[in-house]
């Protein structure tokens, strides 16, 4: 080949080495300059998702109430966009695998339950949504992987058998969840 065959062919080789080089990557956003998607407390007015998780069941627990500040598309979602670590249990019923809702927060934990499946009068956690005709907390009719929760609602979790002698309900009314002057033992 000629210097002149090469001097032609330069400038194209020197083209694909520089467009074949990988753009730099932009770096990810730290954690600590992520934003929240939540906020302490219920949230005002009809905007977000009041999150109660009823968490007196386990020693030492209190009631967490957090707004999130999103639209989540369901409540298991809206419990992870409060960082209350939801986690499924799988089990296998009469129809089959399901999914339910085993832990938040890391409670119970593990060596309490396995999250393998429900078993007879054990603990569960409850999930409750706004009953509109008491105006007080109905049990949800629908799971936490299917409800689509509205802006304005509050939603319940609370954790026990559902027993008479433990009935798995929430420690606090659905006006107290609302209330932003609320305060456990009040």
């Amino acid at each position: 080949m000629t210097r002149r065959a090469l001097a032609l062919l330069l400038p194209l080789f020197a083209s694909v080495l520089v467009t074949a080089t990988p753009a730099a990557a932009t770096p990810a956003a730290s954690p600590a300059e992520a934003t929240l998607a939540w906020t302490e407390g219920p949230c005002p007015g009809t905007t977000g998702v009041t999150v109660v998780a009823d968490l007196a069941a386990f020693p030492g627990g209190s009631v967490v109430r957090r707004c999130d500040t999103g639209t989540p598309a369901t409540a298991f979602a809206a419990l992870t966009d409060v960082e209350l670590a939801p986690e499924h249990g799988t089990g296998e019923g009469e129809t089959g695998p399901y999914e339910y809702l085993c832990r938040i927060d890391a409670l119970p934990a593990t060596a309490d339950d396995s999250c393998a499946g429900f078993a007879p009068d054990a603990p569960y956690w409850a999930f409750w949504v706004p009953d509109t005709t008491t105006a007080n907390w109905g049990y949800a009719e629908e799971g936490v992987d299917t409800y689509a929760p509205a802006a304005g609602v509050v939603l319940g979790f609370s954790f026990g058998a559902g027993t008479a002698s433990d009935p798995n309900e929430m420690s606090l009314t659905l006006a107290q969840a609302k209330d932003p002057n609320w305060t456990p033992g009040s």
